[in-house]
């Protein structure tokens, strides 16, 4: 099985590299750098680079301090613009910060986690009951 780095291009392009094509690995001040026999490439080390690199696996910024996989999102608090990562969550659950700009990024994804249980006999989610109760 052939194993990759995710890394960018000198261009800032997220592209994959396979492990097998790189010669060297070179400390530097702004990170490694991977060198194949006619390219370097770089990985991430701002959130700007994480988020070009991530954006097509399904992470989003929530806040200038995070990036998110949305997917794992279990709950969302609307009163502390949190969300979690667990359901039910306690004070030690994981969470992320939401801004209030990327609110609307979080209730997107309520409306899909609804539609998707419409009809069915799950537990509704932690904020549709509490979206309901407001």
């Amino acid at each position: 099985m052939m194993s990759f780095f995710h890394l960018l291009d000198k261009d800032g392009q997220p592209c994959e590299v396979a492990m097998e094509d790189i010669i060297a690995i070179k400390p530097t001040s702004r990170g490694p750098e991977f060198h194949t026999s006619n390219e370097v490439y770089y990985y991430p080390s701002t959130m700007e680079e994480f988020q070009i690199l991530l954006s097509g696996q399904g992470f989003e910024r929530l806040d200038r301090v995070n990036l998110v996989n949305m997917s794992r999102i279990k709950g969302f608090d609307p009163k502390a613009r949190k969300v979690y990562f667990e359901y039910p969550w306690t004070a030690e659950t994981p969470f992320a910060t939401v801004s209030e700009a990327n609110v609307h990024k979080v209730i997107g994804l309520v409306k899909e986690q609804e539609d998707k249980s419409y009809g069915t006999n799950s537990k509704p989610a932690f904020w549709k009951r509490k979206l309901s109760e407001t």
